[in-house]
């Protein structure tokens, strides 16, 4: 009996130290885990499962434009040597660019002298004109004044000859009856035959006197009718003169005119033509110069004094600074989404702290072939030009030109689960996020919905309130299997934005 009991008792203190052992090392391992797992709970940083609305925004670079703007198009080519400031704040009318058009300046001083010539052709037609009418004119006062003259000198002599005709008529008369009363005398024996004589000789020269008289009369009528009708030739021959003289002076003052009428036309035409190398604002607002592409690598940059300007091409652009709108180019699937009257947060590179609400107001139907940046060179995308206009400047000093951002919100979802992108990892086939359970993470596979740049929309998978971890701490057990959709549905659905925006 003593044998044997001295047989198990090293036995049994073998096997207690073995279970003591065993106790201590699974205490020892228990206590290192939860070490562990409250070292991982100190260190993993984790976010919360937001659940609310999510807004699927797009976000889009581009440069600020005045709403309303016009441009300034040269209309002849020359070269620049005269230009406003950019930038610079004009009226209607100002003036923006004068071009050196030497050509033109020469039309204009050729048609300057053709102009002058036929204005000093017109004046001294008009003096030359003038003389003669003036002569002609004199000439007809002179025939009228002589005609006059002679009708009024024929008209005394005339009336003094008729007066001699009418007493040697009435002489006549008296002698006839003289000799009639001697010759009665005479036959009656009371007067000597010699008175009857002398009675009939001065009858017969008082006859004779009547019939000189009124021959002379007769011819005096005569000559007087025809000096007076040579007269009255001479008055119509003067007035015919004067009426030639005029029509003369009318008919050259005319063509003179008419002359002096193209040449002044002409002169306004080249005038105008040469008016246009001195490019006016056509509107209040501020200038804002065109860009040109310079040099091997094709640098952009704003036209200078010096360079030439091209015929139909615009030189610059009057902005109205009252309304902005920030204009860019949205890729294929980008114009996709967006469509007039979207919502959008604009944000301006050059006035830090303030953001703009705006809305699209405009997406071009058709696709432009897009340049690389810095080159103008064709890059071989496709993209459609949409301008978001600013409603509320906020008294903000915003010029055209500026680089800004377009935060357009495309779509609204009222009730989604969100969690930041970071929180999201691709195991294989699947996407997980680490969930906390207590002490330690579990992963649980989720299926993705849309997405911004910062955050992602979880379609299936969690429930909104959990906390993810923000890295990836490994699997800590089993993923949960909760329905997750086919695999690979991780990416945004078609149709959905590029990383993108604000988040919720």
């Amino acid at each position: 009996m003593q044998v044997v009991s001295g047989g198990l008792t090293p036995i049994i203190l073998l096997g207690a130290v073995v279970a003591a052992s065993a106790w201590m090392l699974r205490a020892s391992l228990v206590k290192k885990e939860r070490q562990e797992a409250a070292a991982q709970e100190s260190i993993v940083a984790t976010a919360p499962v937001h659940k609310g609305e999510f807004q699927l925004i797009i976000p889009v670079t581009g440069q600020l434009a005045a709403v309303k703007s016009k441009p300034a198009v040269t209309e002849v080519t020359g070269q620049i040597v005269k230009l406003v400031t950019n930038g610079a704040a004009v009226k209607k009318g100002d003036v923006i660019a004068v071009l050196d058009v030497p050509r033109m300046l020469r039309r204009v001083r050729d048609q300057e002298r053709q102009y002058q010539q036929a204005l000093d052709d017109l004046e001294r037609k008009k003096r030359d004109l003038a003389a003669e009418v003036q002569r002609a004119t004199l000439k007809l006062e002179q025939a009228r004044g002589q005609l006059e003259q002679y009708q009024a000198q024929q008209k005394v002599e005339l009336t003094q000859k008729r007066s001699r005709k009418d007493k040697d008529a009435a002489d006549l008369v008296l002698s006839q009856q003289r000799f009639e009363r001697q010759k009665k005398l005479a036959e009656e024996g009371l007067s000597p035959g010699r008175e009857v004589e002398l009675a009939e000789a001065q009858l017969k020269a008082k006859q004779f006197a009547l019939e000189r008289e009124t021959k002379e009369l007769e011819l005096a009528d005569a000559q007087s009718a025809a000096e007076e009708l040579n007269k009255q030739a001479a008055v119509r021959d003067a007035e015919s003169e004067v009426a030639r003289a005029k029509s003369k002076q009318e008919g050259e003052l005319a063509n003179a005119q008419m002359a002096l009428q193209v040449a002044k036309t002409q002169l306004d035409r080249v005038k105008e033509e040469y008016g246009k190398s001195t490019i006016r604002s056509p509107a209040d607002g501020i200038v804002v110069m065109q860009q040109e592409w310079q040099g091997r690598g094709m640098q952009s940059r704003s036209i200078q004094a010096g360079d030439r300007a091209w015929e139909g091409r615009p030189i610059a652009t009057i902005a109205d600074l009252s309304e902005m709108r920030v204009e860019m180019q949205l890729g294929q699937e980008q114009a996709r989404q967006v469509k007039l009257k979207q919502r959008a947060i604009v944000l301006v590179d050059a006035v830090a702290g303030i953001t703009f609400e705006g809305k699209v107001t405009e997406v071009s139907q058709t696709a432009n072939e897009s340049s690389l940046p810095g080159t103008g060179i064709p890059s071989g995308e496709r993209t459609f030009q949409a301008k978001v206009t600013i409603k509320d400047l906020k008294h903000a000093k915003l010029r055209p030109g500026m680089s800004a951002q377009a935060r357009i919100i495309v779509e609204k979802l009222p009730k989604a689960v969100s969690v930041p992108l970071e929180c999201v990892f691709d195991k294989e086939d699947r996407q997980l996020v680490y969930v906390r359970r207590g002490t330690r993470f579990t992963p649980v596979e989720v299926e993705l919905g849309p997405r911004n740049a910062d955050v992602v929309v979880i379609a299936k998978g969690l429930k909104g309130g959990e906390e993810v971890a923000l890295r990836d701490v490994g699997e800590q057990g089993e993923p949960s299997r909760r329905p997750a959709g086919k695999p690979g549905a991780a990416a945004a659905p078609p149709g959905r934005a590029s990383p993108a925006g604000l988040g919720r």
